[in-house]
């Protein structure tokens, strides 16, 4: 499953947040320094998505807040997931 996410690190809370027009906004409290925010992600998604971080990879968007995210999981499980979390 490939998930194009908006990614707010600094944020006071972890959040993974479903607009109604179906973008996906993910806030994490860890700082966007050396990395840590990318690895920070992984193991947010990995624990929202209950899969192992070595299951999801950040494909594109390394060091900008519009990521392409890869995360092994039947898309069908992926969509209720996701579903969860529409505002």
């Amino acid at each position: 499953m490939i998930l194009h996410l908006t990614i707010k690190p600094g944020s006071r809370k972890d959040e993974f947040i479903v607009e109604q027009d179906g973008s996906i906004k993910v806030k994490i409290k860890e700082q966007p320094l050396e990395g840590k925010a990318n690895k920070y992600l992984v193991k947010y998604l990995s624990e929202i998505f209950e899969v192992p971080k070595s299951k999801i990879e950040i494909l594109k968007g390394e060091n900008n807040p519009h990521k392409k995210v890869s995360i092994d999981i039947d898309e069908e499980a992926g969509r209720k997931i996701i579903e969860t979390y529409r505002v």
